[in-house]
């Protein structure tokens, strides 16, 4: 989480200027006042949520202030801004990699390039910037073709193959003049070309520019729109280098999977506006609940995922406790006042130091799941010895392949499978037995010329039982008529075991 509090701290800057730009208009110009609190509307919930406070707060004064105080409250949010932002140390700006080999050009590039807002770091060899990229993010690298260890095409290339820099802007310096070179550097991935003698204000001009994009980018790709939290993509990163500095300290780590229960309902009863509203009070609410180093993000949906470092399974049940509490005691409030509760289920796990984000999440999947089925409002870990209730699940799959890996899966979770080779069967098994989800191969209805999942729709029991479908490459047809028919998901062969059981628990959950 320090990570994105660090890269939090760099974007204010943005929000800085526009208040300023907002504040010399109060006197003229009545949109500054609804500019002001549209900022102060965005800063309220994103500084919450990046663990700042007292900037939240002050941003909450200014969006709910008179008329006649919203000068005195502008101030002091800026002032609060600019505090904040001031604390910033080196590792907490943009930084600005330069791969050059020369000695004297990399002094002179870091002269030009310097400034207040941004880190600076000089290179001399691809073998060096390897090394460091492995460690740390940059918001723009400058990339000299002429390097002592590989060519700075070759380099280019690793760049983008990379995932950690493949939208990271690269801004490419030689000294070989021509439309070749400079045709091939863009096709590789370059974002701009500078021949050598530079012309520094150009250059300076360029990479300010690119500069300030790749960091409103990246916000714009990391956060979630709806709860101001970390997104998924930016958990994922965040999860990689958290791991790897545990490993080096030898340090535990925890991770758990938050599913709000019953969210639904404020959804149907109260509508989508609501059931939004709702998540983002309690990202707030947990937010302040949590320490500075702990990594909570919007997963998808209504999941939660969050990982504390230098923490054990106690350490990760203390947490999780503290949040609930404050759930309860904060509780979300309709337009209208009315105090709605809201309760959540958790999956827990410790997270070994070579584990992947994957199967790490997988896990706490399994664990969120059996604490859903053991009565919601609760969290599970391994130490818990919990067993969800067996249930069956029918699988009417004519590929014994497809179907070995499904029912193992399903067996090893503590399923019960019902397999049947034909759509007859299936629709016989179905009407004979209850099944808590139906699992249907998309192709086998298409072979027999009509449709199980219609058949199966039209008993008794149908209208209450989730549907999976499996689906080959090229079945969207399949797969329209198959919602259209009723279907709630749809996997894609070939598949993981991983995708599969994600799907069945989240059917099963809901």
């Amino acid at each position: 989480m320090e990570d994105l509090r660090k890269w939090y701290r760099g974007s204010l800057p943005a929000s800085i200027d526009a208040l300023k730009a907002a504040r010399k208009s109060l006197a003229k110009d009545p949109g500054g006042v609804e500019s002001a609190r549209r900022i102060a509307h965005s800063l309220r919930s994103s500084a919450s949520a990046y663990g700042f406070p007292n900037l939240s707060e002050a941003a909450r004064v200014l969006e709910r202030a008179r008329p006649e105080n919203i000068s005195v409250c502008l101030d002091q949010l800026l002032s609060e801004l600019i505090r904040v932002s001031a604390a910033m140390g080196p590792a907490d700006l943009p930084g600005i990699l330069i791969i050059e080999h020369d000695a004297q050009m990399c002094r002179l590039l870091e002269t030009i390039l310097s400034g207040s807002d941004r880190e600076v770091i000089a290179l001399g060899s691809a073998g060096e910037a390897l090394a460091v990229l492995e460690e740390r993010q940059f918001a723009l690298i400058v990339l000299d073709l002429s390097l002592p260890d590989t060519d700075g095409r070759n380099f280019l290339v690793l760049l983008r193959e990379r995932s950690a820099t493949a939208g990271v802007p690269v801004i490419v310096l030689s000294g070989i003049g021509g439309p070749q070179p400079k045709t091939e550097c863009y096709a590789l991935g370059a974002d701009a070309y500078f021949e050598k003698p530079l012309a520094p204000e150009v250059l300076k001009a360029a990479v300010s520019a690119r500069l300030h994009r790749s960091v409103e980018h990246r916000r714009e790709a990391r956060q979630d729109a709806l709860t101001g939290l970390p997104n998924r993509a930016a958990f994922c990163e965040a999860f990689q280098r958290a791991m790897a500095m545990a490993a080096r300290k030898k340090e535990p780590a925890t991770l758990a999977l938050l599913d709000f229960d019953l969210l639904k309902r404020i959804n149907d009863h109260l509508g989508h506006v609501a059931g939004d509203a709702a998540l983002r009070h309690a990202a707030r609410a947990f937010s302040d609940a949590l320490r500075r180093s702990d990594l909570l993000a919007r997963w998808g949906g209504d999941e939660f995922a969050l990982l504390l470092p230098s923490t054990d399974l106690q350490g990760a049940r203390f947490a999780l406790e503290k949040m609930f509490a404050t759930l309860a005691t904060s509780p979300f409030r309709t337009q209208d006042g009315r105090a709605v509760p809201m309760s959540f289920s958790a999956g827990i796990v410790s997270v070994p130091a070579d584990a992947s984000v994957e199967r790490a999440m997988a896990e706490a999947d399994r664990y969120l799941y059996l604490a859903k089925t053991n009565g919601r409002g609760r969290m599970v870990s391994e130490s818990d010895h919990a067993n969800a209730p067996m249930k069956k699940i029918l699988l009417a799959e004519d590929d014994e392949d497809v179907a070995a890996i499904v029912s193992d899966s399903l067996h090893r979770e503590g399923f019960e499978v019902v397999h049947c080779r034909n759509g007859a069967a299936a629709l016989r098994s179905a009407l004979a037995m209850p099944c808590a989800l139906w699992i249907l191969d998309l192709k086998q209805e298409a072979e027999e010329g009509r449709s199980l999942l219609s058949d199966l729709r039209a008993g008794w029991r149908g209208n209450r039982v989730p549907v999976l479908m499996i689906a080959s490459l090229g079945t969207d047809q399949a797969l329209a008529r198959g919602f259209q028919l009723g279907a709630d998901d749809y996997l894609v062969k070939p598949f993981s075991p991983y995708d599969l059981m994600t799907r069945v628990h989240n059917l099963l959950r809901k």
